[in-house]
């Protein structure tokens, strides 16, 4: 089946190629047309000149015959600079302008790429401030979490532990799972704006560790409850549970693609994810039929 291109979008298709062609633009290709532009008009006024149109010495009224002068015209009409030594006559008053208005629209172009260098210092200095905030509050967001289940397990070994407790369980759950699609949000953000910062490797692994660490003490949690045999499988929290464990699955399977973490270090997570993630597993499933 033919493909034909829309177009409707022909226009927006122009104006998206020229920005992104500026946008690649540096100070040594905006140096380069500018040198350009001038040889250009240079060579102009040097080749083109007639009896009606030519450059004179403001001085004695001599045609301009040297073409370093004419360059040298160019140089200082591109520049605004206008020492009044070398005057175009006739057609050559309209070029002149020509190029002046060249040589602003390129001092334009230096300003705004000034500026725009100036704003991604800035943006890239905000979002990496934005970002460490970010990891940081949900480390923390599972030290709580952590910390929560704690206490349960200190009131079970103290035997103060209340059914009310128990049942709430899938409410730390519930904290959990909003931390784990948080992390996957930010993961996802950057993978489609292809941002050019990432969380850098010891904020990936930590992360990873703390994921760990938080099935860890939950399935400390869990041998207690059934050790002292007290009901804790309510669908509720079977079912949060549950999640949080497919969560996190998609967790380690994101940072098994990231380039910024060693194979062995992948591998060791994902190793002691497959472990815990049994263990658990084991309390809610129902046993395998052989």
């Amino acid at each position: 089946m033919k493909r034909f291109i829309n177009l409707d979008n022909l226009e927006e298709i122009k104006k998206r190629s020229i920005s992104n062609w500026y946008d690649q633009l540096n100070f040594v290709n905006i140096l380069m047309i500018w040198i350009v532009i001038i040889l250009l008009f240079g060579f102009v006024y040097y080749l083109t000149q007639g009896s009606g149109f030519y450059l004179i010495y403001s001085d004695n009224k001599n045609h301009v015959e040297d073409i370093s002068d004419s360059i040298y015209f160019s140089f200082i009409t591109a520049t605004s600079t206008g020492f009044g030594d070398v005057i175009p006559k006739g057609s050559f008053k309209i070029i002149a302008i020509v190029e002046v208005i060249f040589g602003l629209m390129l001092l334009a172009f230096v300003t705004s790429k000034l500026v725009s260098i100036k704003q991604d210092v800035i943006l890239s200095e905000m979002y990496e401030i934005s970002l460490s905030e970010r990891v940081n509050r949900l480390r923390s967001s599972l030290l709580l979490f952590r910390q929560n289940i704690n206490r349960a397990i200190t009131s079970i070994e103290d035997g103060k532990i209340r059914k009310r407790e128990i049942n709430e369980l899938y409410i730390y759950l519930g904290a959990f799972d909003d931390t784990l699609n948080e992390i996957l949000k930010l993961i996802d953000k950057q993978e489609k704006n292809n941002e050019s910062k990432y969380i850098d490797a010891l904020n990936t692994e930590l992360i990873a560790h703390s994921i760990l660490q938080s099935f860890e003490k939950f399935n400390e949690l869990i041998m207690l409850l059934e050790q002292n045999k007290l009901e804790w499988k309510r669908d509720i929290t079977v079912n949060q549970l549950n999640k949080c464990l497919n969560l996190s699955k998609v967790f380690f399977d994101k940072i098994s693609n990231l380039k910024n973490l060693p194979d062995r270090t992948i591998h060791d997570l994902n190793g002691q994810y497959a472990c815990i993630s049994e263990m658990i597993r084991k309390w809610f499933l129902p046993p395998k039929i052989v």
